[in-house]
């Protein structure tokens, strides 16, 4: 019996192991007409007319230049795993993507293939790119410059953080601090809720009304802010061309802190009139003492 129980046991997991897959999805391929790509690779040349590649509603960068695409179904994968890339490429690549095609006003072509050429050219800076109209160098050159330094300007700007990050500020209790971002990118970043002190965002400065009582320091989060919330996906299939939809993951928020403290003392100074005999040193001690009574009581 005891055989039995073994025998059914060992053949049960068996049959309830099951194979897991990634989820899969089909790429869709969109011909871009009178835009065609002209790769040079170790002095081979391809080209063809550019496809602008969506994966269900994503849109979808080749991130492996050179490598055909022979697969119609890919696998969705939530992180970089199934690459070989150092994590500075991987968040240089996602920036790219970022301030792409699919950033507010960069939806044109010419965004697309520009993000495209910069992704190519960091995995695989010995690249050469020639964009033109026809096939295999035909037809006319397309000049995407303008669209390569807006990104890249956009890129190379994306780590700076407000002026007074990671700053302490301090002033009396009850005044007001006024910040103001030299840096000039407070706008793509949110405020986290001051639990003592009221903070205004104006424009490129914060107003902080401080507390009107003595409170510990407090730490202000700041977070940067996307124009949307897709997440990133990679997309691989065998030995095909892997494909990315591309979103920043790499982010870190920042922070400064805001201190208050409590208002001096007033203290009434008495002059030293450099008397020090008779009944004069009398009288002055007498209105030093006055002094340092008055002294001792806070001015309002």
């Amino acid at each position: 019996m005891k055989k039995f129980v073994y025998a059914v046991m060992f053949l049960s997991l068996f049959v309830c192991i099951r194979p897991v897959y990634a989820e899969e999805t089909k790429i869709t391929y969109n011909k871009l007409q009178g835009i065609a790509y002209n790769q040079k690779i170790n002095g081979e040349l391809k080209s063809n007319i550019v496809t602008f590649f969506q994966m269900q509603d994503r849109v979808a960068y080749c991130i492996e230049p050179g490598v055909a695409i022979n697969e119609k179904l890919y696998e969705i994968h939530t992180d970089w795993s199934v690459t070989n890339l150092s994590d500075e490429l991987k968040e240089y690549i996602e920036k790219i993507g970022y301030y792409g095609y699919e950033y507010p006003g960069h939806n044109t072509s010419y965004y697309y293939i520009a993000a495209q050429e910069l992704i190519w050219k960091a995995v695989r800076p010995d690249i050469e790119v020639i964009w033109t109209t026809e096939k295999n160098l035909g037809g006319s050159v397309i000049d995407i410059s303008k669209e390569k330094n807006e990104i890249l300007n956009l890129v190379n700007s994306h780590s700076l953080m407000p002026s007074f990050s990671s700053k302490t500020v301090t002033d009396y209790v009850g005044r007001e601090i006024i910040l103001t971002d030299e840096n000039n990118v407070l706008d793509y970043y949110e405020i986290s809720k001051s639990n003592n002190h009221e903070i205004v965002k104006d424009g490129n400065t914060l107003k902080i009304k401080l507390s009107d009582e003595k409170v510990p320091d407090e730490e202000i989060i700041l977070t940067r802010k996307y124009y949307d919330k897709e997440s990133l996906l990679i997309y691989s299939k065998g030995n095909s061309q892997k494909l990315a939809a591309l979103r920043i993951t790499m982010d870190k928020s920042t922070n400064f802190f805001i201190g208050n403290m409590e208002e001096p003392e007033e203290i009434i100074e008495v002059p030293n009139t450099g008397i020090n005999t008779g009944a004069g040193s009398a009288l002055v001690m007498m209105i030093s003492g006055i002094g340092m009574i008055i002294g001792a009581v806070k001015v309002h």
